[in-house]
């Protein structure tokens, strides 16, 4: 508990005389008992976290059937859509109330995917009780109403160029980038049924290249997600937008309008990730700058060493 205590004063060092951008991590960084350290050390921690938990047991008991202690304890369950993002979710946001008062100077927001509610909530964009409704509908609906696709990780040195030949050769297919993740890492949602047919001809392409399929319940973040994406918009529309208190990077650039903001919202689920593009920007945009990843893990962080060379400036409460 020491040490977790250690932790805020070492960032309240790092983060001081520099601009904090707040990026907050989507699915895929979730493990077992990931915050419950922070749990049991920071009151502010608990007292978001048991919120959450106790929104979840009387109001969503017909969405999960299990509360997020039982989920974060089972590694199984952790790792299915249905329970992660809303998991993800809770931990983020009671990391980032745990720290915010330690930053002086947060000058935006970004998430990767599911980190967009995050972010979200954290710039008062929507209040909680609307982010924890939006997060557990949508995972909800990204589980049951996508499963006509799969998703894989190409792992290559892309260029900008070797980029753009991937998308042509995925075009053929009806398959997308979903995630570009990094020049190292990118991610493609695809129709099953092409699925192999895909991989082999982009390891004719790239040859050296090293492809991982994905434990997801879809294809998300194409149009093979549509239906799932039309029921979570009729959501996001009966909620109330704020004018965020930061810029929040939202499809790779700064958005302070709530209006536009729902709009992008609406199309999330259906839209890739180019978190290369938003991590140039918020880089070009912000001098002495520091990119600071919350829990849970530092995949963004990682990300940023090895393929967007912003290793310098980058980050990860998790290794404070």
């Amino acid at each position: 508990m020491i040490e977790l205590a250690n932790k805020i004063e070492k960032l309240k060092e790092i983060t001081k005389n520099k601009n904090v951008a707040v990026l907050f991590p989507g699915q895929a960084s979730q493990y077992k008992d990931m915050g419950m350290s922070w749990y049991n050390c920071f009151d502010k921690f608990k007292q978001t976290f048991d919120y959450i938990n106790n929104k979840i047991e009387k109001e969503f008991k017909d969405y999960l059937g299990s509360n997020l202690f039982e989920i974060i304890k089972d590694e199984e369950k952790l790792n299915i859509t249905l329970y992660s993002q809303i998991s993800i979710f809770a931990v983020s946001i009671s990391c980032y109330y745990t720290i915010n008062e330690t930053i002086e100077n947060v000058v935006c927001f970004a998430g990767h995917s599911l980190g967009e509610y995050t972010a979200l909530t954290a710039s008062n964009t929507i209040n909680l009780d609307d982010a924890i409704n939006l997060v557990v509908k949508r995972g909800y609906y990204m589980h049951h109403y996508s499963q006509n696709g799969t998703m894989f990780a190409i792992i290559y040195p892309f260029s900008t160029e070797s980029i753009s030949k991937l998308e042509n050769i995925l075009q053929n297919y009806n398959a997308v980038i979903a995630n570009y993740n990094s020049y190292n890492q990118l991610i493609v949602s695809s129709p099953i049924n092409n699925t192999e047919q895909i991989k082999e001809e982009i390891k004719k392409e790239f040859n050296s290249c090293k492809i991982i399929p994905l434990k997801v319940s879809g294809a998300f973040h194409s149009y093979l997600v549509n239906q799932a994406n039309n029921y979570l918009a009729q959501e996001i529309e009966k909620v109330e937008f704020q004018k965020p208190q930061k810029p929040i990077f939202l499809d790779t650039q700064p958005v302070t309008d709530p209006q536009q903001i729902k709009e992008i919202m609406k199309k999330q689920m259906i839209t890739p990730v180019n978190w290369i593009k938003t991590v140039e920007n918020i880089n070009e945009k912000y001098s002495n700058l520091i990119l600071l990843e919350v829990l849970p893990n530092k995949i963004l962080t990682n990300l940023g060493r090895k393929g967007l060379n912003v290793g310098e400036i980058s980050i990860s409460i998790e290794e404070i």
